[in-house]
């Protein structure tokens, strides 16, 4: 069944939550530009003043942000992120998936304080199990294990996970959602 209505943000809380959603998703600090920028795209027909937004989301120490050369940078807080964690759903889910089309290429390991973690152990079984590990400072981003036949095989996925961990993490991401804008 088609959808009668195109969603849209119709309340200032509306568009905190949704400010809110973007930056969870992100994990780490983003430019005033950037985040406008996803905002305005998604929300094109919104009439609120989308900087006062930011402000009060400050203000309410939902968001945090630091000034760098002029340029100020927004980050979610834990504050922000527990109670917006209990109002996502309140945002469209296909009005979210569109959002986040827009902020996925701007998700990166390499930006924030992530750290890595890559392994190869030989099984019992003569094969290799790779896993691969990122975390930042809210805890686990992913962990993933994968077992193949040769240490080679093994050790080229570690490698590879080691010198582009963005392009693997945006692979799983891929494989697990199916959404394809996480290779783009």
């Amino acid at each position: 069944m088609k959808k009668s209505k195109e969603f849209k943000l119709n309340t200032k809380t509306d568009l905190k939550i949704f400010v809110l959603f973007l930056l969870d998703n992100i994990r780490y600090p983003v430019d005033k530009t950037t985040v406008m920028s996803i905002v305005e795209e998604n929300t094109n027909e919104i009439i609120i003043d989308n900087e006062e937004i930011l402000i009060e989301l400050v203000d309410s120490e939902h968001l945090l942000y630091d000034e760098v050369d002029g340029e100020k940078y927004y980050m979610i807080s834990e504050k922000g992120r527990a109670v917006a964690a209990e109002l996502y759903d309140s945002l469209d889910k296909e009005f979210r998936e569109k959002s986040l089309r827009s902020a996925v290429k701007h998700i990166s390991l390499s930006k924030n304080e992530t750290s890595i973690k890559s392994s190869v152990e030989e099984t019992g079984s003569k094969r290799y199990t790779v896993t691969l590990e990122a975390k930042d400072s809210l805890g686990e981003i992913f962990k993933l294990s994968l077992t193949v036949n040769s240490r080679i095989e093994a050790e080229q996925i570690k490698k590879n996970f080691e010198s582009k961990p963005d392009g693997v993490y945006r692979g799983i991401l891929f494989s697990a959602t199916g959404r394809i804008e996480y290779l783009t």
